[in-house]
């Protein structure tokens, strides 16, 4: 038997490499037994696996977070022995064993990263490659034992024979989604939960490892306790001296019924009040006046309903000042200046603090790859979100823009890639009708029509944007949050 230790870093030497070399050969089984199997690692095997004649076999661990729908789907297109293991319980499944069998020898790979593509490629990190030699008969039979011991493992603790009915049930349980999740910047709730990220030597925060965002418990927030055990909460009181200090603060008052003069045919003061509760009317004419005030008692155990809450319930009103309309019929010129002097007063939602900005985007622009379009009635409704005042005039291709300069994170949803680009730009063409979002990062991203676009401005000149395809399942939600009519189009967008 032979044992070395190899140690991966950079695309050196990688686990990744190992299992292709393994699979060219031309194995005769092929067993993983990996508790963390993620998409993005079996996507990297996957190439191998097409039109070989190994016999396949798979352990895995699956979890709402990392397993998906297609993975399982392509797992059974290469073999029937799959078998799973639920990490969405207490208890999870935890091993990264691939092993190789030849006519004359085994490779066994035990990988303390799992197999994901950054666990497989380019994290630094050890693995054990063991080899035995079937040639030799005590080799051979602690080989035996060895496989055998792991096979009745999964025989006999919690796993479960995949196939199509199966994926189904898992899909409809929650056990796995349909599409791979993603992760982004926003709070974690372990950060919500008291979790900080630490200062390194620098002094710069470090974000937080994925394993301290996956732990939503904050081990260094404090939460006394108590014993009162021990403690009798009975206060003793003597009766007199409740007496006594009752007497202090009595008050005498004179009070006079006959003083108030009562209409006559009425007899005492409660009828007064009785007949003011029923004279109590809504007044129609009142400027917040709103026909819900109508409506029949509040139900306090109702569900609330958050569209209620949001853009469209508003109470928006469009000032145009009089001296601004034309007397006659204005020339599309004249009605392009009086549309960009709207005012818009908002009583109920300050549009000057609008963080965040849904829209249903159009198809992809091939001649600006590199863009999203945002037309220009949003942001002449919220220009505070843009802030294109501050922008510098800037020719570009012999016109004049007005560009600001901006820091630009990007998420693909569907593909779960992001992108940082530290020199991206809004810019805008006057009399132009929409603005845009450029960075070149944006090529990579491939939407199309009616796929939502999902703008975060974290500061001034710091913004996030994720698009979302709306074949996933995260598109629903953002779809009901996209409540308000574009200006001569059918698509629809909403702030908060």
């Amino acid at each position: 038997m032979q044992i070395n230790v190899i140690m991966q870093k950079e695309n050196e030497n990688t686990i990744a490499s190992a299992i292709s070399s393994c699979l060219e050969k031309n194995a005769k089984k092929a067993y993983f037994f990996v508790g963390n199997f993620k998409e993005t690692g079996y996507k990297i095997i996957e190439e191998d696996l097409i039109d070989i004649k190994t016999k396949l076999f798979f352990a895995i661990g699956i979890d709402k977070k990392t397993t998906t729908k297609s993975m399982l789907e392509g797992l059974l297109d290469y073999t029937d022995d799959v078998y799973y293991y639920s990490n969405n319980n207490i208890n999870e499944y935890v091993s990264n064993i691939c092993i190789f069998e030849y006519s004359d020898s085994v490779e066994m790979y035990i990988c303390t990263s799992n197999l994901s593509e950054s666990g497989i490629q380019t994290d630094l990190s050890l693995y054990t490659k063991i080899v035995y030699n079937l040639k030799d008969a005590k080799e051979k039979q602690d080989y035996k034992n060895q496989i055998k011991e792991l096979l009745k493992i999964v025989e006999l603790d919690g796993f479960n024979k995949l196939n199509k009915q199966a994926i189904s049930n898992l899909v409809e349980q929650k056990e796995i989604f349909t599409t791979r999740q993603y992760n982004h910047n926003v709070m974690s709730i372990s950060e919500l939960l008291g979790k900080k990220p630490k200062a390194n030597d620098n002094g710069n925060k470090e974000k937080l490892s994925k394993e301290e965002i996956d732990d939503v418990y904050a081990k260094d927030v404090q939460i006394p306790k108590i014993d009162l055990s021990d403690i009798s909460l009975d206060i003793d009181i003597p009766t007199e001296e409740i007496a006594k200090d009752a007497k202090k603060e009595e008050i005498a008052i004179d009070y006079e019924e006959e003083k108030i003069t009562l209409p006559k045919d009425i007899e005492s003061y409660e009828e007064v009040k009785k007949e003011e509760k029923k004279e109590s009317k809504i007044d129609k004419n009142n400027e917040l006046y709103d026909e819900s005030m109508e409506s029949e008692d509040i139900d306090l155990n109702k569900t609330l309903d958050i569209n209620n809450m949001l853009f469209s319930k508003a109470d928006i009103k469009l000032d145009i000042t009089e001296e601004k309309k034309p007397k006659k019929r204005a020339t599309k010129k004249e009605s392009k200046k009086i549309e960009d002097e709207e005012v818009v007063k908002v009583k109920k939602v300050n549009l000057n603090n609008v963080t965040n900005l849904i829209f249903e985007l159009p198809d992809k622009n091939s001649k600006e790859p590199d863009s999203i379009r945002v037309q220009n009635y949003i942001k002449t409704m919220i220009p505070a979100f843009f802030g294109l005042d501050d922008a510098e005039n800037e020719e570009i291709n012999g016109t004049l823009y007005k560009v600001k300069n901006i820091e630009l994170e990007i998420v693909d949803v569907k593909e779960n890639q992001r992108y940082e680009d530290k020199e991206a730009k809004i810019t805008y063409k006057p009399k132009q009708s929409y603005l845009t979002f450029n960075s070149s990062y944006l090529s990579n991203v491939m939407y199309k029509e009616n796929d939502i676009a999902r703008i975060i401005k974290l500061s001034e000149n710091v913004y996030h944007v994720e698009v979302i395809d709306k074949g996933m399942q995260e598109y629903k939600v953002w779809k009901k949050l996209c409540n308000q009519n574009l200006k001569a189009s059918e698509k629809k967008f909403g702030v908060m």
